[in-house]
């Protein structure tokens, strides 16, 4: 190593272990095991722009939570917006230097909520970066306006969760070349003979997914050979390097809880160890003298490349990550007597939207064909077909969220289809997308307990509930084909991670429903005949049995005002005026959905005027099931009657 090389080495080390010593937690050793990747990576290895951060085919750095320090210290030196101070800061309350990545801190590509996540994350990028290229390839084949690799720093324990596993078999199946995963992989004592009594043969699994293997120790000359094998294959890569936390370290092995913070004793033995002596003069012109070059060769490629339409539509896209859906729901127009699945006006709506811009991508998992989450026009994506927008990821669900996540940090509008009960599966990649106000859609269907059964042999009841608890997400439940249109004229407009619940049962256009509404969250489908004496609010496909129980007990007296829900967060951040209006507190009000109860507390004047499901799922067939949850036409009938007398 160079003089410059070893000093940036050892400031890597001490920004992170003085980090990690003022937040009072975190895992130094790995950081000191990474430091000198990072020194390597950025100050000899990767094509990026040290005076602008938002260079649009810079290659993307990812690192798992346990590397964040690392990452923090290397962006701080090398040029990001990342100050000193917010290094002070870190893990600290309001802090962009959070404990766990996210993108609103300058530098971090994709946010992270789990072990292996930031790997799925990954192959997402490395899927967007391949389709850019081909569509620019498509203008110009000799056009490498983009070319960037991305390279995930992790741990072995990363490889351990099924993320990882789905993830990175499609990453060797599309055989995405530019992929290069760097594993620091622990011996757990200074002691090289002692045995590994949890690890597996990871060498052996990757190169069966397709991948070029390096394993290394960890040493300068290793570690760069290593990359230079990755930067020419023509296989995704993955290095694996062999580190021993304790050399770094005055403990005897990190068996002595190693993720307990230093003390002052251990830092000022480390402080003399890692002395720093350079200038950031030297390490700007080490920078200039291999990047300037190539930069500006590339800003020459880029504004001829703005003489054309087309590769000027791209760059824009991915210099502001804005790109224009021309969504007119005013010229859709719907016949009154339509009546089809809803979750087919889902896939007519959603291939308008679809049709309006090549910057929409849609993933599916093996129950693609019942989800009618494709985009018809498009074709499948694949090794031998990349500007196809379909990406079919097929039993690789619990990945499939992530991998939509990091194609979506590139700008992509991304839709992701499955069944609804498959929610606990993509619960926490959606939780992801919705802290990072990533602009991810997930289509669900077979919305209830009776479509999910009749239709896979499962029952789903909490899963819609679960969707609502999570913060900042958008759900979705249209009750027609109006109100289709009116989610979509949503999403056309803003960016924010969705759901849309949708059924296979065939149903009408509602009289009353109105797209221009859905934005309210919540309205009037049935007005009263004259004074309200009953409410009822209902989602989905029980708006039009609302509707029913409305028209079949007026001759008892109720006049039933209908409100339909399509979606609940938006209603709630209506002003409590209008909330006040459509839904008067002194009205009894029932609630009906084919789904779990707890939600609707909030509306309902009882638990008893929840007509919903309070109990686990069973077998059966339609009416039996109906029956059994008592949410049969009759059942439902004498509950509001008998609510209505008391």
């Amino acid at each position: 190593m160079s003089k410059l090389e070893v000093n940036i080495t050892n400031n890597l080390k001490m920004l992170c272990i003085d980090m990690i010593k003022e937040a009072g937690s975190g895992d130094v050793g790995i950081s000191l095991c990474g430091a000198p990747v990072m020194t390597s990576l950025f100050l000899k290895y990767l094509n990026y722009d040290y005076h602008n951060s938002k260079y649009i085919n810079r290659d993307r750095v990812i690192v798992s939570n346990r590397l964040l320090p690392l990452m923090y210290a290397t962006l701080h030196i090398f040029g990001s917006d990342l100050s000193f101070d917010a290094l002070r800061e870190f893990k600290k309350l309001n802090s962009v230097t959070e404990g766990v990545a996210n993108i609103k801190t300058p530098g971090i590509e994709v946010g992270s909520n789990t072990v292996g996540d930031v790997i799925a994350s990954s192959v997402g990028i490395a899927l967007g970066e391949r389709y850019i290229e081909s569509l620019i390839k498509l203008e110009d084949n000799k056009c490498n306006l983009i070319n960037f690799k991305t390279i995930c720093i992790c741990t072995e324990e990363d490889l351990m969760n099924g993320i990882s596993y789905e993830a990175m078999s499609y990453a060797g199946h599309e055989n995405l070349n530019k992929l290069i995963f760097i594993v620091l992989k622990t011996d757990i004592s200074k002691d090289s003979s002692t045995k590994e009594t949890f690890s597996e043969n990871l060498v052996d699994r990757f190169i069966s997914l397709n991948f070029n293997v390096d394993e290394i120790n960890n040493t300068v000359s290793s570690i760069e050979g290593a990359i230079d094998d990755a930067y020419v294959s023509k296989k995704p890569s993955v290095i694996f390097i062999k580190s021993t936390y304790a050399k770094d370290t005055t403990r005897e092995n990190s068996n002595e809880s190693f993720n307990m913070p230093l003390s002052d004793q251990e830092i000022a033995s480390l402080r003399e160890k890692y002395s720093i002596n350079y200038q950031k003069e030297d390490l700007l012109k080490e920078l200039a003298k291999r990047l300037d070059k190539p930069l500006n060769k590339w800003i020459d490629l880029k504004n001829s490349c703005l003489e054309d339409l087309k590769l000027r539509e791209i760059v824009n896209f991915l210099e502001t990550k804005e790109f224009t859906i021309n969504f007119k729901p005013e010229n859709i127009k719907i016949n009154d007597g339509y009546v089809e699945e809803l979750i087919i006006s889902n896939n007519k709506i959603f291939n308008i939207l679809a049709s309006k811009s090549p910057f929409v991508l849609s993933l599916s998992n093996d129950n693609f064909i019942n989800t009618l989450g494709s985009i018809t026009k498009a074709s499948i994506m694949h090794k031998n077909n990349p500007t196809g927008r379909n990406i079919l990821c097929g039993s690789r669900t619990m990945s499939m969220g992530y991998m939509a996540a990091g194609l979506s940090t590139l700008g992509f509008k991304v839709f992701v289809s499955s069944p609804l009960i498959d929610e606990p599966i993509l619960q926490k990649s959606i939780a992801l997308c919705s802290e990072n106000a990533l602009d991810v859609n997930f289509i669900f269907t077979q919305d209830t307990f009776l479509n999910s059964y009749l239709e896979t042999g499962n029952n789903a009841i909490y899963e819609i509930n679960n969707l609502r608890s999570i913060p900042n997400l958008i759900n979705f439940r249209p009750a027609d084909i109006n109100e289709v249109i009116g989610v979509y004229d949503i999403i056309s407009q803003f960016k924010n991670t969705t759901t849309i619940i949708i059924g296979s049962s065939k149903v009408p256009k509602l009289k009353g429903s109105n797209y221009k509404y859905v934005m309210a969250g919540a309205y009037r489908v049935k007005r009263e005949m004259n004074d309200a004496n009953a409410i009822i609010i209902a989602t989905g496909s029980e708006v039009e049995l609302a509707l029913k129980i409305a028209e079949e007990l007026m001759p008892y007296g109720i006049d039933f005002r209908v409100v339909t829900m399509p979606s609940a967060e938006l209603f709630a951040r209506q002003n409590e005026r209008y909330q006040n209006m459509l839904l008067p507190k002194n009205i009894k009000t029932f609630t009906l959905e084919f789904g779990g109860i707890n939600f609707w507390h909030k509306y309902a004047t009882s638990e008893d005027y929840i007509l919903g499901i309070d109990k686990f799922g069973t077998s059966g067939t339609k009416e039996e099931l109906l029956n059994y949850y008592n949410l049969d036409m009759d059942s439902i009938k004498a509950k509001i009657l008998s609510n209505m007398k008391n």
